[in-house]
């Protein structure tokens, strides 16, 4: 078959001119219903991510930790990223107060965002069909309903770079500019930082590839405002003088530039592990049922159609991510969320293609439901494996057997049953046992894991260092951000993290520590003594054992020194 032949098409059903976009604006609005039922389910209950959390109900408090994502209510020390993802949770949290539910209330919406807006791009690209097919993919996506519950950053990034994709296609479909597409990857950087630059090679490529009039310079313009973009939150704090924002955390200089770029870029792509985690059991089953699909949708989009430039975009969006994650510290299994859109719209606008198809090539369909579903039975999990085969072999049968256009419908019917059905039980598993859902790392099929509650030591030791520290900007300084979070996100204590999240950041100095404790905004010190220090904060503890009545174990009184 030649490259770039137009495949011959099926006669549409007919219908009225006004049932058609009501349909499917019906199907749209029930896909985006179920999926907002899916991903809301137990948000009142959910734990929310302990660290997380205490940024966002800090920076809900204070207007300079909103803005540069303070992890304390004094806004001293900032989270180890940009903190855009968290920006409309803190609002959330300011609007409605600081609830489970006001938590993950934005990232509930945006990954309904996300399939109504990966409906208008497949939809767009491969017509209506394709785009409801891909929007009722992502929504069965088990990551995806895992992070929608969760306060994890990749949900807003996903919406974000499917916008971008929205964009990049209006530029080469409609010869469009391509400076909204650089907007939104620029956005996205505030969000996740370099890992939303991975989609710029792709775009770059495909616009030379693909466009209508390739213009350099669009191109290059369209660089720059991402670059541009992507430097605002950056620029802003390297402009603004550091006694009047938080120390960047993660950092010994406090200089953004080594958070963004270095402990958040270059150290990822250091150590070994990446294939390993991102090839592994778990984390196929987020996100990788649809595989086979997706190969086969990008091998015969090319060679069959004329809408190659979809195929080859998000054929090498799904490439040039695993390369990265395989290459990279790939250290959680919801960092594949960011592949489900063009997994889905790859299945989607496959889906159909093969549909327009079947009767050039009868062997098509049932040789996908095949392999799809033989793909389903390998990958290892323990849910509704009879049903699937069953469900297979009646729809490879009715398709091979077909006489008949209905015949054949109930066959694919039944074949996008049987292929959708497994993962969509994992995306319904993420609704059992919410209550105990692992936030630090939500997938599906992950181990539950104790929320962090304010326990009935912790309350009593807020209740003593509240008592001794009425006028002190502080109630008590610890080792870390993780002895702090709880006592901040549960509680909004105004507790110093000294050393911010890996407890290895050298702030607050000596002499600021120090000071905190001459002046009386600092009382209270709680930590291990652990000679020699080997950190800065550690120093910190150790001095105040030397210098301070230690009332409580590990807790130090420094009034009055």
């Amino acid at each position: 078959m030649p490259l770039g032949r137009t495949p011959t098409a099926v006669p549409p059903v007919p219908a009225s001119p006004s049932s058609g976009p009501a349909l499917i604006r019906g199907a749209l609005a029930g896909i985006g219903l179920l999926a907002a039922a899916i991903y809301a389910w137990g948000i009142t209950v959910r734990p929310v991510h302990n660290y997380y959390a205490s940024a966002v109900r800090s920076m809900s408090m204070n207007w300079r930790a909103f803005v540069f994502g303070g992890f304390d209510p004094q806004a001293s020390i900032s989270i180890d990223k940009i903190p855009g993802a968290f920006w409309l949770q803190a609002l959330s949290v300011r609007a409605f107060g600081f609830h489970d539910w006001s938590v993950a209330l934005p990232s509930v919406l945006e990954a309904v965002l996300t399939i109504l807006v990966l409906y208008k791009v497949v939809s767009r690209w491969f017509g209506p069909a394709a785009g409801l097919l891909a929007a009722l993919v992502m929504a069965l996506t088990p990551i995806a309903a895992a992070l929608a519950k969760s306060q994890i950053s990749d949900t807003l990034l996903t919406l974000l770079l499917v916008l971008a994709a929205g964009a990049w296609q209006r530029s080469v479909l409609d010869d469009k500019p391509l400076w909204p597409c650089a907007v939104w990857v620029g956005l996205a950087f505030q969000v996740k930082m370099v890992q939303a630059w991975l989609v710029l090679p792709v775009f770059a490529v495909c616009y030379l590839l693909f466009a209508r009039r390739r213009r350099i310079w669009h191109l290059l313009a369209a660089g720059v405002v991402t670059l541009a973009v992507s430097s605002i939150w950056v620029v802003i704090a390297l402009l603004t003088p550091a006694v009047d924002r938080p120390y960047i955390d993660a950092t010994t200089d406090n200089n953004p530039l080594g958070m963004v770029l270095g402990y958040n870029a270059t150290s990822r792509f250091h150590g070994s592990g990446g294939w390993q985690n991102l090839l592994s059991e778990h984390t196929f089953m987020q996100v990788g049922w649809m595989y086979p699909i997706c190969l086969l949708a990008v091998v015969l989009g090319l060679l069959w159609t004329r809408e190659r430039s979809g195929f080859a975009m998000w054929g090498l969006w799904l490439a040039v991510h695993f390369v990265a994650f395989g290459l990279g510290q790939f250290k959680h299994a919801y960092y594949v969320v960011v592949l489900a859109p063009a997994a889905a719209a790859l299945t989607g606008a496959g889906l159909v293609l093969f549909w327009r198809e079947r009767t050039r090539y009868r062997w098509l369909l049932p040789f996908v439901v095949l392999v799809t579903a033989g793909w389903t039975l390998v990958l290892p999990h323990k849910s509704v494996t009879g049903l699937v085969a069953v469900l297979a072999l009646f729809a490879v049968l009715a398709l091979l057997a077909a006489r008949s256009s209905r015949v054949v419908a109930v066959g694919a019917a039944i074949g996008l049953v049987a292929v959708l059905i497994t993962p969509a039980a994992w995306t319904l598993s993420t609704d059992s046992s919410v209550a105990r859902a692992n936030a630090a790392n939500p997938s599906a099929g992950a181990p539950p894991r104790k929320p962090h509650l304010l326990s009935k030591e912790d309350l009593e030791l807020l209740a003593f260092v509240r008592q001794g520290s009425v006028n002190a900007r502080y109630v008590l300084a610890v080792d870390g951000a993780g002895p702090a979070a709880t006592l901040i996100s549960q509680a909004g204590a105004s507790v110093l993290p000294m050393g911010g999240y890996s407890a290895k950041t050298p702030f607050p100095s000596a002499e600021q520590f120090q000071g905190l404790i001459h002046s009386g905004q600092l009382r209270y010190v709680k930590g291990d003594v652990k000679k020699p220090a080997k950190t800065v904060p550690e120093a910190n503890v150790d001095w105040a054992a030397d210098h301070c009545r230690e009332v409580r174990k590990h807790l130090y009184d420094c009034g009055g020194v």
